[in-house]
This record gives structure tokens, C-alpha cells and sequence, in this order.
């Protein structure tokens, strides 16, 4: 493997693009936009390019499942009952 392979296999697995947080959060680009102005997910920008971070994206998405099932408890009901 060569210093680019590694280069990009280390960016693929440390960072997210803007698209890839929104589908990984699946939220809209407006909330995503509302988190990231607010300072709630960290932007790193260097040139016209823009990431983020998977721990951090991956981080807000199970701290958003937890804070679901505590404040909509009636929807986990239903998922639950379904299945």
C-alpha cells in the first residue's frame, strides 16, 4: 500500500463529509447546518473541503437515540410492538 492508499484509508475511517454525517445522523441538511452553527459538531475546514469527525458524528448519533427513548418513550412502544 502506498502513502496515498494510506492517506486515504485513514481519512475514510477518521472523517465524515457533509453528506455522509447527514445520512449517518439521518437528519436534514438543515438540522445538521443548526448543529454545526450552534458549535454541537465540530467543523474542520482546510480549503474548499469540509469534514467532520466519525467518532463525533457517530458519538451525537447514540446520545440522540438515548434522548429519544427518554423523551418519546410512546415511539419505542410502538417500534417495539411491531416487531
Amino acid at each position: 500500500m502506498n502513502r496515498q492508499e494510506e492517506l486515504i484509508g485513514f481519512l475514510d475511517r477518521e472523517f465524515l463529509s457533509r453528506q455522509e454525517a447527514i445520512e449517518h445522523l439521518n437528519i436534514s441538511k438543515q438540522c445538521f447546518h443548526s448543529l454545526v452553527t450552534r458549535g454541537k459538531i465540530t467543523k474542520i475546514k482546510k480549503g474548499s473541503a469540509v469534514l467532520f469527525y466519525r467518532h463525533e458524528i457517530e458519538s451525537r448519533k447514540t446520545d440522540a437515540t438515548l434522548l429519544r427513548k427518554k423523551y418519546r418513550p410512546f415511539q419505542h412502544r410502538e417500534e417495539d410492538d411491531s416487531q
